[in-house]
């Protein structure tokens, strides 16, 4: 038996009928268009929300019937909403490139710089590690292990290479800005994320 969908991905926001609603991260309107979808309620009504993008090309939708939720990635923005009560419950990510869905359906997603985690059972959402400089590529799942390429502008030589993340025991291997920190004592890392070289302070009297 085919399962209706329960919404609809529009070229444009509608012309007319009902005024749609705006969905951003920070609570405040968003009035140019963004990532348009029309949800249709359990009742049968229909709805149309406006989602603020965020900074990538990545946009899909996953619903969790079970739940009565559906994820929204709108260019790169998560955002997991209640289409029957028309309400959004949280924001995450701003930049995800990529998704790959379990076996259970929880949700791995991949931005430039780390690995987030969607629990399709508890609705919790992990954050790992920062793994990469800037750049995450060839992301696979097999055995609690995800597997992908990241990159490191401070190797000329091999700028790419290969991370492992074991999801049962949240351990890292093969992380190039975890490396980076691990062979640079020196440096401290900053706000956004960037190295600076530490400046010792000799303590010593006059």
């Amino acid at each position: 038996m085919k399962t209706e969908r329960r919404y609809e991905i529009l070229n444009a926001l509608p012309a007319y009928g009902p005024m749609y609603i705006s969905i951003s991260d920070d609570g405040e309107p968003y009035y140019t268009e963004g990532y348009v979808v029309k949800f249709k309620k359990r009742n049968g009504e229909e709805w149309v929300a406006n989602f603020k993008p965020g900074w990538s090309k990545f946009s899909r939708i996953f619903d969790f019937k079970e739940h009565n939720l559906m994820v929204v990635f709108a260019c790169g923005l998560g955002y997991i909403i209640n289409p029957d009560k028309q309400q959004l419950k949280r924001t995450f990510g701003l930049f995800i490139k990529d998704v790959i869905t379990k076996e259970d359906g929880s949700l791995i997603c991949a931005d430039e710089t780390c690995i987030w985690v969607l629990y399709s059972k508890t609705g919790e959402i992990w954050k790992s590690p920062r793994i990469s400089w800037d750049g995450i590529e060839s992301l696979s799942y097999a055995n609690h292990l995800v597997k992908g390429k990241c990159y490191d502008p401070t190797n000329t030589i091999k700028p790419w290479s290969g991370f492992e993340l074991n999801l049962q025991t949240k351990e890292l291997k093969g992380a190039s800005y975890q490396e980076s920190l691990k062979n640079n004592p020196h440096l401290d890392v900053q706000k956004n994320g960037m190295f600076r070289r530490r400046i010792e302070t000799d303590k010593r009297d006059w």
